[in-house]
């Protein structure tokens, strides 16, 4: 066993080195809370990160062509789309009565259709210095122009053709969104295959390809069921447990007849959201959808799915699980909800090289023919071909790189679980999260794959976190782990993050409010890579001893 030792140069992508990378180097403790606050002295060291996080690279170059063909005054930045429905999206967002600061008045938008090669594009220019006003529509909904789409369209500008400028008040040229390939299809085929792979039981899959429905990301396929339900059922919105934050800021600041969060999501939690629908049932008010992380991110927590599809079909709302964490190698859980939404970034592809999402409906749910109608309907596709290529082939080795997460993550867990304070009073370490390790266990459990000859052993997946007694422990073992520092999960190499810290600490009053029901500060979150586990427990061991010393003195 060697510990290992992160190499690597600050702001450009965890190695391999590629110019679709969508990790950064991000290390240090501090260095988070600065990109978190986009403190330009950490921002203008960026090269590669994650592609929601704002326009980099070529995508970044793209832009200023474009502000070159429409003779930007300066002083203006802009933002691209594919979707015509962004104009009313941003104009909602920067005039939303969530924007802080700062202030967006709609005279101070400009709106326009270009075409590039073919592909019409929706350009929304606005004052630059008003940026942090605007970059939530690009970060939040997950549907900006991905890096090879970029890329494509750059060695394309010489094509640039001005559509039309509108008002917000006029109605957009139509779009002609993206050709489908080949590549596509084989894509939905391979997911089919795998929600029917080692089910628990067959005779609850009816899935087919054409239930399958892929997005340029993660978000990008929860932003359109969300916006797509809303319309179609009116009611509250509801989260329960953790998700994503940009989940949360999504929900809550597009949800037109409301949003609730649920904190806690144990038996105790589950039967306060029951009680709630009661009393909402009771005045007449209806439920659109109950979205969950299984399990969670970062806290883990796997919760009765089997209970939240009951009441679905009792009050009649819709069941969304992101399945993205638990991964469906090695959880079946369609049957126990109307669709899952699944980001395809992460293990599915596995190399941090392409971003992608996907939405598959339950064919056997009561409200099947509703969804059906409605995805066929509003569907266009929004991933490039060359991003639907890399996709397919990154997922050829799926269940192998499975595997491999699952046996190193569940090193690690179980080798910092061994290490808690109840276990040794000078420990450090509170808990370690990872769903063997969780009470609730029993859930997950319960959902996990039969094993077969490509997966002998289905498991938890590649993400914990581990709980410190305190801040200055938890720093202390952040600082010392040779692990690569970054945003992400799911990639070749192991990654950790002060992931609390970094997008749910910004906000004092969310932060309490979320450390109500366990998101602590002092945590820190791995993603189990490829490497060899002898090795990872040794690089932890030599952070875990840093940590004790701060923990001592």
């Amino acid at each position: 066993m060697t510990a290992l030792v992160a190499e690597g140069v600050f702001g450009r992508c965890v190695p391999p080195e590629s110019k679709y990378a969508i990790t950064t180097n991000l290390r240090g403790w501090d260095n988070a809370v600065k990109l978190r606050e986009r403190d330009k002295g950490v921002m203008s060291q960026i090269v590669h990160i994650y592609p929601r996080f704002g326009p980099f690279q070529d995508v970044k170059l793209l832009f200023g062509a474009l502000a070159g063909k429409l003779q930007l005054a300066e002083g203006l930045s802009l933002l691209a789309f594919t979707d015509p429905g962004v104009f009313q999206m941003i104009a909602k967002h920067v005039t939303s009565p969530h924007r802080r600061e700062p202030i967006f008045s709609l005279e101070e938008l400009q709106l326009h259709v270009v075409d590039v090669a073919g592909i019409r594009l929706y350009v929304v220019a606005f004052p630059a210095a008003k940026t942090s006003g605007v970059i939530g529509a690009w970060m939040n909904p997950g549907i900006g122009l991905s890096i090879r789409l970029s890329e494509y369209l750059l060695s394309q500008i010489d094509t640039f053709t001005l559509v039309k400028s509108v008002s917000i008040t006029e109605a957009p040229p139509q779009g002609t969104f993206l050709p489908e390939t080949a590549d596509h299809a084989k894509l939905r085929e391979r997911i089919s295959g795998l929600l029917h792979r080692a089910s628990v039981d067959p005779e609850k899959i009816r899935v087919t390809p054409d239930d399958i429905y892929l997005y340029p990301t993660g978000m990008a396929a929860i932003y359109t069921t969300h916006s797509q339900l809303v319309a179609h059922r009116p009611g509250t919105v509801i989260i329960l447990g953790i998700t994503f934050p940009s989940t949360i800021q999504l929900l809550f600041e597009t949800s037109p007849h409301g949003y609730k969060h649920f904190g806690p999501v144990d038996s105790a939690g589950l039967d306060v959201f029951e009680s709630w629908l009661w009393e909402e049932a009771a005045q007449g008010r209806d439920v659109t959808y109950v979205l969950v992380e299984f399990p969670s991110n970062p806290l883990l927590a796997s919760i009765d799915l089997r209970r939240i599809q009951a009441l679905s079909h009792k009050f009649g709302f819709f069941f969304v699980i992101d399945e993205t964490v638990g991964s469906f190698a090695n959880i079946d859980i369609l049957p126990y909800c109307d669709l899952i939404v699944t980001s395809l970034a992460k293990t599915f592809s596995g190399y941090a090289n392409v971003m992608g999402g996907s939405a598959a409906l339950n064919p056997l749910a009561p409200r099947y023919g509703e969804l059906r109608q409605l995805w066929d309907t509003h569907f266009h596709n929004e991933v490039f071909r060359g991003d639907a290529a890399v996709l397919l082939a990154n997922s050829d080795s799926y269940l192998e790189r499975t595997a491999v997460h699952n046996t190193n993550a569940g090193t690690m867990a179980a080798y910092l679980a061994a290490r808690t304070r109840d276990l040794d009073p000078s420990s450090p370490i509170l808990r370690v999260r990872y769903p063997t390790q969780m009470r609730d266990y029993n859930f997950f459990e319960s959902f996990l794959r039969r094993p077969t000859e490509e997966l002998p052993e289905p498991g938890s997946g590649c993400l914990l976190t581990v709980d410190f007694i305190n801040t200055v422990a938890a720093k202390a073992f952040y600082e010392a782990l040779q692990f690569y520092h970054g945003p992400h999960f799911g990639a070749p190499k192991t990654l950790v993050l002060c992931y609390v810290e970094l997008v749910f600490n910004r906000n004092p009053e969310d932060a309490e409010y979320h450390r109500g029901y366990g998101l602590l500060r002092e945590s820190v979150r791995i993603s189990a890579g490829l490497e060899e586990a002898g090795d990872l427990v040794k690089t932890l061991e030599v952070a875990l001893e840093a940590a004790r010393k701060v923990a001592s003195s």
